[in-house]
């Protein structure tokens, strides 16, 4: 059976997840939802380093025990998720060890795919961004996250989870020497959010058509929904990902 693990994004928790999960579990898949360190913690880090190797500890106790691991990620959960897979794909086995399971893909929803050498902030338009640096480390948001992240629920439930952002570190953002385009490496499902109101459509499909364009394996689906679709559609977003990993599954 393989093993999914599911990265969020900047600001959140792996409580995302907590209606999307259950059913993965029920069908006997393997389901890990780390903390991630980039946000939620005491101090900022410094680097995307740190955030990654959590992930690739989870890949390497995975597939060790002989299970192929897809990643599920959200947002700038895509920048580190795909980074985490250099080394245990069948392209590049160099991490992985003798008869054990490796990445075979990835589920991009409504994320971010990385390019080599350039940070986050290398990737926007910083006159654009609704996010800025701030002073002690950490990335302040100057726009309504509401508008941003809850465009399509109910008005309590935005700002339920509008009081549960946690604080994000401005250097993941920045870091350039990290990241690392692992869509290239396997097959990879992008979920469009056709109503995100942090990641607007036509930046979701630019970088779609530039992976497409360096030769990546990319299928696509899509989701009418905000940036969030786990806490506002949560059956229809555990359709799609199964729908998209079934597809990896089969390949």
């Amino acid at each position: 059976m393989t093993s999914l693990i599911f990265n969020h994004g900047a600001w959140h928790s792996p409580e995302c997840w907590s209606k999307v999960i259950p059913a993965f579990k029920q069908r006997g898949y393997r389901c890990f939802a780390p903390q991630l360190d980039f946000c939620g913690t005491e101090q900022p880090v410094d680097s995307l380093a740190s955030t990654i190797h959590q992930i690739q500890t989870l890949i390497a106790q995975e597939t060790t025990l002989g299970n192929d691991v897809v990643l599920i990620n959200h947002s700038f959960g895509g920048s580190v998720g795909c980074s985490s897979v250099k080394g245990f794909t069948q392209k590049d086995p160099s991490r992985l060890t003798p008869n054990s399971g490796k990445v075979i893909g990835i589920i991009q929803l409504c994320a971010f795919m990385p390019q080599s050498g350039l940070s986050l902030y290398d990737m926007v338009d910083i006159t654009k961004v609704f996010h800025h640096s701030e002073p002690d480390g950490w990335e302040g948001i100057h726009q309504d996250p509401v508008a941003l992240f809850y465009n399509d629920m109910s008005p309590e439930d935005a700002r339920y989870w509008k009081d549960c952002l946690l604080k994000h570190s401005t250097a993941a953002f920045k870091d350039s020497v990290n990241v690392y385009p692992g869509w290239a490496d396997v097959p990879t499902s992008f979920i469009f959010c056709l109503r995100d109101g942090a990641i607007p459509l036509q930046i979701q499909e630019a970088m779609v058509e530039a992976a497409k364009g360096a030769g990546a394996s990319i299928t696509t689906r899509s989701l009418d929904t905000g940036h969030s679709p786990f806490f506002s559609k949560p059956e229809e977003t555990t359709s799609v990902i199964s729908e998209s990993l079934k597809s990896l599954e089969s390949k």
